[in-house]
Protein backbone atom coordinates (compact mmCIF):
# COMPACT_ATOMS: atom_id res chain seq x y z
CA UNK A 1 0.00 0.00 0.00
CA UNK A 2 0.58 3.54 -0.66
CA UNK A 3 -0.67 6.68 1.34
CA UNK A 4 -0.08 10.19 0.35
CA UNK A 5 -0.59 12.73 2.85
CA UNK A 6 -0.46 16.77 2.19
CA UNK A 7 -0.22 19.75 4.52
CA UNK A 8 1.31 23.19 4.69
CA UNK A 9 4.15 22.64 7.41
CA UNK A 10 5.31 20.36 9.91
CA UNK A 11 3.74 21.97 13.03
CA UNK A 12 1.10 20.76 15.04
CA UNK A 13 -2.01 22.31 15.73
CA UNK A 14 -5.52 20.21 14.87
CA UNK A 15 -5.44 19.40 11.72
CA UNK A 16 -2.05 19.04 11.45
CA UNK A 17 -1.95 16.00 14.72
CA UNK A 18 -4.64 14.37 13.06
CA UNK A 19 -2.88 13.93 9.96
CA UNK A 20 0.23 12.66 11.62
CA UNK A 21 -2.18 10.21 13.27
CA UNK A 22 -3.24 8.83 9.92
CA UNK A 23 0.87 8.65 9.36
CA UNK A 24 1.83 6.82 12.45
CA UNK A 25 -1.37 4.25 11.53
CA UNK A 26 -0.24 3.57 8.73
CA UNK A 27 3.53 3.56 9.33
CA UNK A 28 2.63 0.60 12.36
CA UNK A 29 1.58 -1.55 9.63
CA UNK A 30 4.48 -1.23 7.41
CA UNK A 31 2.98 0.91 4.60
CA UNK A 32 4.71 3.23 2.18
CA UNK A 33 3.69 6.80 3.51
CA UNK A 34 4.81 9.59 1.00
CA UNK A 35 3.85 12.98 2.90
CA UNK A 36 4.01 16.78 1.28
CA UNK A 37 4.94 19.89 2.91
CA UNK A 38 4.51 23.33 1.45
CA UNK A 39 7.17 25.00 3.53
CA UNK A 40 10.31 24.26 4.82
CA UNK A 41 11.39 22.52 7.53
CA UNK A 42 10.71 24.24 10.62
CA UNK A 43 8.56 23.36 13.73
CA UNK A 44 9.97 19.49 13.72
CA UNK A 45 6.92 18.33 14.72
CA UNK A 46 7.22 15.48 12.49
CA UNK A 47 10.77 14.22 13.02
CA UNK A 48 9.91 11.45 15.03
CA UNK A 49 8.13 9.59 12.32
CA UNK A 50 12.10 9.53 10.68
CA UNK A 51 12.46 6.38 12.56
CA UNK A 52 10.49 4.54 10.54
CA UNK A 53 11.92 2.90 7.01
CA UNK A 54 9.05 3.13 5.70
CA UNK A 55 8.35 7.42 5.60
CA UNK A 56 9.60 9.56 2.89
CA UNK A 57 8.72 13.67 3.98
CA UNK A 58 9.10 16.29 1.19
CA UNK A 59 9.61 19.31 2.51
CA UNK A 60 9.86 22.67 0.33
CA UNK A 61 13.00 25.27 1.25
CA UNK A 62 10.89 28.15 1.35
CA UNK A 63 9.39 30.05 4.23
CA UNK A 64 5.73 30.72 3.25
CA UNK A 65 3.39 28.59 1.22
CA UNK A 66 3.11 30.78 -1.93
CA UNK A 67 6.63 30.51 -2.71
CA UNK A 68 6.98 26.90 -1.84
CA UNK A 69 4.18 26.24 -4.44
CA UNK A 70 7.05 25.40 -6.83
CA UNK A 71 9.14 23.29 -5.38
CA UNK A 72 6.15 21.60 -3.67
CA UNK A 73 4.45 20.80 -7.70
CA UNK A 74 8.16 19.24 -8.41
CA UNK A 75 7.82 16.80 -5.23
CA UNK A 76 4.61 16.01 -6.24
CA UNK A 77 5.76 15.45 -9.82
CA UNK A 78 8.16 13.13 -8.67
CA UNK A 79 5.24 10.92 -7.06
CA UNK A 80 3.18 10.27 -10.62
CA UNK A 81 4.23 6.86 -10.65
CA UNK A 82 2.52 6.09 -7.78
CA UNK A 83 -0.95 5.02 -7.52
CA UNK A 84 -1.96 5.66 -3.63
CA UNK A 85 -4.36 3.50 -1.93
CA UNK A 86 -5.66 6.72 0.50
CA UNK A 87 -4.82 10.40 -0.31
CA UNK A 88 -5.74 12.35 2.85
CA UNK A 89 -6.19 16.04 3.51
CA UNK A 90 -7.23 18.42 5.85
CA UNK A 91 -6.88 22.17 5.03
CA UNK A 92 -8.96 23.31 2.49
CA UNK A 93 -6.26 24.61 -0.15
CA UNK A 94 -4.39 21.73 -0.23
CA UNK A 95 -7.74 19.46 -0.81
CA UNK A 96 -8.72 22.07 -3.41
CA UNK A 97 -5.24 21.95 -5.32
CA UNK A 98 -4.97 18.02 -5.12
CA UNK A 99 -8.30 17.50 -6.40
CA UNK A 100 -7.45 19.43 -9.26
CA UNK A 101 -4.12 17.06 -10.15
CA UNK A 102 -6.18 13.93 -9.30
CA UNK A 103 -9.07 15.36 -12.02
CA UNK A 104 -6.07 15.82 -14.45
CA UNK A 105 -4.08 12.79 -13.80
CA UNK A 106 -1.23 14.52 -12.23
CA UNK A 107 -1.99 12.32 -9.33
CA UNK A 108 -3.38 8.61 -8.94
CA UNK A 109 -5.46 7.29 -6.38
CA UNK A 110 -7.92 4.50 -5.12
CA UNK A 111 -9.06 6.63 -2.76
CA UNK A 112 -9.28 10.32 -1.73
CA UNK A 113 -10.29 11.30 2.08
CA UNK A 114 -10.90 14.58 2.76
CA UNK A 115 -11.54 16.71 6.40
CA UNK A 116 -12.70 20.12 7.23
CA UNK A 117 -10.52 21.25 9.87
CA UNK A 118 -13.30 24.52 10.38
CA UNK A 119 -16.46 25.77 9.89
CA UNK A 120 -15.20 28.33 7.21
CA UNK A 121 -18.78 29.23 6.39
CA UNK A 122 -19.08 30.40 10.37
CA UNK A 123 -15.37 31.82 10.53
CA UNK A 124 -14.44 34.06 7.32
CA UNK A 125 -16.19 36.47 5.28
CA UNK A 126 -15.72 38.69 2.30
CA UNK A 127 -12.86 37.82 -0.17
CA UNK A 128 -11.08 35.20 2.12
CA UNK A 129 -14.44 33.18 1.76
CA UNK A 130 -14.72 33.80 -1.47
CA UNK A 131 -11.37 32.40 -2.18
CA UNK A 132 -12.47 29.63 -0.31
CA UNK A 133 -15.36 28.51 -1.94
CA UNK A 134 -13.41 28.77 -5.56
CA UNK A 135 -11.14 26.27 -3.75
CA UNK A 136 -14.14 23.94 -2.81
CA UNK A 137 -15.15 24.40 -6.65
CA UNK A 138 -11.66 23.44 -8.14
CA UNK A 139 -10.90 20.15 -6.11
CA UNK A 140 -13.44 18.72 -3.50
CA UNK A 141 -15.72 16.87 -6.61
CA UNK A 142 -12.36 14.53 -6.87
CA UNK A 143 -12.91 13.18 -3.19
CA UNK A 144 -14.69 10.24 -2.40
CA UNK A 145 -15.28 11.27 1.34
CA UNK A 146 -15.49 14.49 3.20
CA UNK A 147 -15.27 14.35 6.96
CA UNK A 148 -16.61 16.52 9.19
CA UNK A 149 -15.72 16.87 12.96
CA UNK A 150 -19.21 17.81 13.88
CA UNK A 151 -22.63 18.00 12.57
CA UNK A 152 -22.86 21.51 12.79
CA UNK A 153 -19.64 21.88 10.64
CA UNK A 154 -21.11 19.24 8.13
CA UNK A 155 -24.65 21.08 8.37
CA UNK A 156 -22.96 24.67 7.70
CA UNK A 157 -20.76 23.58 4.63
CA UNK A 158 -24.38 21.21 2.85
CA UNK A 159 -26.12 24.76 3.72
CA UNK A 160 -23.23 26.74 1.97
CA UNK A 161 -22.38 24.75 -0.82
CA UNK A 162 -25.27 22.18 -1.41
CA UNK A 163 -23.83 20.82 -4.54
CA UNK A 164 -21.02 18.96 -2.84
CA UNK A 165 -23.35 16.39 -0.92
CA UNK A 166 -24.75 15.42 -4.35
CA UNK A 167 -21.67 14.86 -5.98
CA UNK A 168 -19.25 13.14 -2.81
CA UNK A 169 -20.01 11.45 0.12
CA UNK A 170 -20.03 13.59 3.58
CA UNK A 171 -20.02 11.83 7.13
CA UNK A 172 -19.60 13.28 10.03
CA UNK A 173 -16.67 11.28 12.64
CA UNK A 174 -15.73 13.21 15.77
CA UNK A 175 -12.09 13.38 16.27
CA UNK A 176 -9.77 10.58 16.92
CA UNK A 177 -6.88 10.65 19.34
CA UNK A 178 -3.65 8.19 19.74
CA UNK A 179 -4.22 6.55 23.13
CA UNK A 180 -0.97 4.29 22.44
CA UNK A 181 1.11 7.74 21.93
CA UNK A 182 -0.58 9.72 24.96
CA UNK A 183 0.78 6.78 27.41
CA UNK A 184 3.97 8.11 27.05
CA UNK A 185 3.25 11.61 29.09
CA UNK A 186 7.02 12.35 30.15
CA UNK A 187 9.37 10.78 33.05
CA UNK A 188 9.40 12.33 36.50
CA UNK A 189 12.06 14.63 35.83
CA UNK A 190 10.02 16.60 33.43
CA UNK A 191 6.74 16.15 36.03
CA UNK A 192 9.42 17.47 39.30
CA UNK A 193 10.38 20.32 36.89
CA UNK A 194 6.67 21.58 36.45
CA UNK A 195 5.71 21.02 39.96
CA UNK A 196 8.71 23.25 40.69
CA UNK A 197 8.07 25.69 38.26
CA UNK A 198 4.61 26.22 38.87
CA UNK A 199 3.46 25.09 41.83
CA UNK A 200 -0.14 25.41 41.93
CA UNK A 201 -1.62 26.33 38.32
CA UNK A 202 -4.28 26.25 35.86
CA UNK A 203 -3.23 25.33 32.43
CA UNK A 204 -4.63 25.97 28.54
CA UNK A 205 -2.40 25.88 25.51
CA UNK A 206 -2.29 26.65 21.71
CA UNK A 207 -1.37 29.39 19.02
CA UNK A 208 -1.78 32.37 20.90
CA UNK A 209 -4.57 33.77 18.44
CA UNK A 210 -7.58 35.53 18.84
CA UNK A 211 -9.79 32.49 18.30
CA UNK A 212 -8.20 30.68 21.28
CA UNK A 213 -9.79 33.23 23.51
CA UNK A 214 -6.54 33.64 25.68
CA UNK A 215 -7.72 37.06 26.43
CA UNK A 216 -11.02 36.29 28.06
CA UNK A 217 -9.02 33.40 29.60
CA UNK A 218 -6.70 35.92 31.52
CA UNK A 219 -9.53 38.62 32.37
CA UNK A 220 -11.59 35.45 33.92
CA UNK A 221 -8.70 34.91 35.83
CA UNK A 222 -8.90 38.43 37.55
CA UNK A 223 -11.53 37.23 40.37
CA UNK A 224 -10.13 33.80 39.97
CA UNK A 225 -6.87 34.67 41.62
CA UNK A 226 -8.14 36.75 44.18
CA UNK A 227 -9.89 33.51 45.69
CA UNK A 228 -6.82 31.22 45.35
CA UNK A 229 -3.95 33.37 45.73
CA UNK A 230 -0.87 30.72 45.14
CA UNK A 231 -2.94 29.87 41.64
CA UNK A 232 -1.19 30.55 38.23
CA UNK A 233 -2.38 30.53 34.88
CA UNK A 234 0.16 28.83 32.28
CA UNK A 235 -0.71 29.47 28.62
CA UNK A 236 1.72 27.32 26.27
CA UNK A 237 2.07 28.55 22.85
CA UNK A 238 3.26 31.11 20.52
CA UNK A 239 1.62 33.24 18.35
CA UNK A 240 0.49 36.99 16.82
CA UNK A 241 -1.03 37.76 19.78
CA UNK A 242 1.64 37.44 22.34
CA UNK A 243 2.49 41.25 22.91
CA UNK A 244 -1.22 41.85 23.44
CA UNK A 245 -1.69 39.12 26.29
CA UNK A 246 1.27 40.76 27.67
CA UNK A 247 0.12 44.07 28.19
CA UNK A 248 -3.37 42.56 29.24
CA UNK A 249 -1.74 40.41 31.45
CA UNK A 250 0.42 43.81 32.79
CA UNK A 251 -2.64 45.81 32.63
CA UNK A 252 -3.95 43.76 35.37
CA UNK A 253 -0.79 43.03 37.43
CA UNK A 254 -0.46 39.89 37.31
CA UNK A 255 2.90 39.62 35.75
CA UNK A 256 3.63 36.73 38.28
CA UNK A 257 0.67 34.65 38.01
CA UNK A 258 0.06 34.56 34.19
CA UNK A 259 3.10 32.57 32.46
CA UNK A 260 3.37 32.07 28.73
CA UNK A 261 6.16 29.77 28.59
CA UNK A 262 5.73 29.48 24.83
CA UNK A 263 5.43 26.72 22.35
CA UNK A 264 6.06 23.50 24.17
CA UNK A 265 6.27 20.15 22.00
CA UNK A 266 5.23 17.70 24.90
CA UNK A 267 2.03 19.17 26.80
CA UNK A 268 1.21 16.28 28.15
CA UNK A 269 2.95 16.43 31.73
CA UNK A 270 1.62 19.48 32.21
CA UNK A 271 -2.23 18.63 31.41
CA UNK A 272 -0.92 15.79 33.89
CA UNK A 273 -0.30 18.16 36.78
CA UNK A 274 -2.10 21.13 36.71
CA UNK A 275 -5.19 21.99 39.12
CA UNK A 276 -7.26 21.96 36.14
CA UNK A 277 -7.33 22.27 32.23
CA UNK A 278 -9.26 24.94 30.29
CA UNK A 279 -10.21 26.00 26.55
CA UNK A 280 -11.38 28.99 26.19
CA UNK A 281 -11.95 29.10 22.31
CA UNK A 282 -14.30 31.25 20.61
CA UNK A 283 -14.66 29.17 17.87
CA UNK A 284 -13.18 25.83 16.48
CA UNK A 285 -13.76 23.25 14.36
CA UNK A 286 -13.70 20.78 17.33
CA UNK A 287 -10.29 21.15 19.56
CA UNK A 288 -8.15 18.04 19.74
CA UNK A 289 -6.16 19.75 22.84
CA UNK A 290 -9.70 18.88 24.91
CA UNK A 291 -9.36 15.44 23.99
CA UNK A 292 -5.67 15.67 24.91
CA UNK A 293 -6.14 17.15 28.73
CA UNK A 294 -9.22 14.53 28.91
CA UNK A 295 -6.30 12.26 28.53
CA UNK A 296 -4.07 13.38 31.06
CA UNK A 297 -6.60 15.63 33.99
CA UNK A 298 -9.99 14.63 35.13
CA UNK A 299 -10.75 18.26 35.36
CA UNK A 300 -11.03 20.25 32.20
CA UNK A 301 -13.45 23.24 31.42
CA UNK A 302 -14.39 24.32 27.76
CA UNK A 303 -16.10 26.97 26.15
CA UNK A 304 -18.67 25.79 23.44
CA UNK A 305 -16.86 26.70 20.92
CA UNK A 306 -17.27 23.55 18.69
CA UNK A 307 -20.73 21.19 17.90
CA UNK A 308 -20.35 18.30 20.22
CA UNK A 309 -18.21 19.67 23.61
CA UNK A 310 -21.96 19.78 25.48
CA UNK A 311 -21.88 16.04 24.72
CA UNK A 312 -18.67 14.57 26.25
CA UNK A 313 -20.01 13.53 29.71
CA UNK A 314 -17.84 15.24 32.61
CA UNK A 315 -16.57 18.49 31.52
CA UNK A 316 -17.67 21.88 32.78
CA UNK A 317 -18.76 23.81 30.00
CA UNK A 318 -19.21 27.80 30.08
CA UNK A 319 -20.78 29.96 27.29
CA UNK A 320 -18.45 31.03 24.29
CA UNK A 321 -17.03 34.46 24.12
CA UNK A 322 -18.02 34.97 27.57
CA UNK A 323 -15.69 35.50 30.07
CA UNK A 324 -18.40 35.46 33.09
CA UNK A 325 -19.41 32.19 32.12
CA UNK A 326 -15.69 31.11 31.97
CA UNK A 327 -15.13 32.36 34.79
CA UNK A 328 -18.26 30.66 36.74
CA UNK A 329 -17.00 27.33 35.32
CA UNK A 330 -13.57 27.30 37.01
CA UNK A 331 -14.88 28.54 40.13
CA UNK A 332 -16.95 25.37 39.70
CA UNK A 333 -14.45 22.94 38.50
CA UNK A 334 -12.12 24.25 41.32
CA UNK A 335 -13.93 22.97 44.05
CA UNK A 336 -15.60 19.55 42.20
CA UNK A 337 -14.69 16.40 42.88
CA UNK A 338 -13.90 14.98 39.77
CA UNK A 339 -12.45 11.62 40.99
CA UNK A 340 -14.85 9.43 38.77
CA UNK A 341 -14.17 11.24 35.46
CA UNK A 342 -11.01 9.56 35.17
CA UNK A 343 -13.23 6.12 33.90
CA UNK A 344 -15.65 8.46 32.51
CA UNK A 345 -13.15 10.17 30.24
CA UNK A 346 -11.33 7.13 29.25
CA UNK A 347 -14.29 5.43 27.83
CA UNK A 348 -15.05 8.23 25.96
CA UNK A 349 -11.61 8.42 24.23
CA UNK A 350 -11.51 4.45 24.04
CA UNK A 351 -14.30 5.58 21.75
CA UNK A 352 -12.35 7.71 19.84
CA UNK A 353 -9.23 5.72 18.95
CA UNK A 354 -7.45 6.39 15.90
CA UNK A 355 -7.37 2.88 15.24
CA UNK A 356 -11.37 2.95 14.93
CA UNK A 357 -11.39 5.86 13.02
CA UNK A 358 -9.01 4.56 10.24
CA UNK A 359 -11.70 1.60 10.46
CA UNK A 360 -14.59 3.74 9.83
CA UNK A 361 -12.90 5.69 6.33
CA UNK A 362 -12.20 2.67 5.08
CA UNK A 363 -15.23 1.02 5.56
CA UNK A 364 -16.81 4.57 4.26
CA UNK A 365 -14.76 4.13 1.36
CA UNK A 366 -15.50 0.85 0.18
CA UNK A 367 -19.19 1.79 0.52
CA UNK A 368 -18.65 4.56 -1.95
CA UNK A 369 -18.23 2.03 -4.60
CA UNK A 370 -20.18 -1.13 -3.43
Amino acid sequence: MNILIALPNDSLGGAEQYLKMVAHHYLKLGVNVFVLFLKRKNDLGWEDLEAYSNVTLFYTQSKTERAGLIDFFKNLSSLRRYKFDFIFTSHVHLTGLLGFFVRIRLLHKKYFVGRESTSIFHRFIGAKLLLFKIQYAIGYSSLDLLICQTDFMKKQLVESLPYLEKNIKIVTMPNPIDLENLKQVGDQDIIDQIKNRFGDYIITAGRLIQEKGFDLLISSFVNIKKENEDLKLVILGEGVQREMLMSLIKSYNLENDVLLPGFTKNVYPYFKQARLCVVSSRIEGFPNVLLQMMSQNNTIVSTLCAGGIDKLEGVITAKANDYNSLEEAIKTALKANTTENRLIFDRQLEARSIDKFIEEIEFNCLKVYH
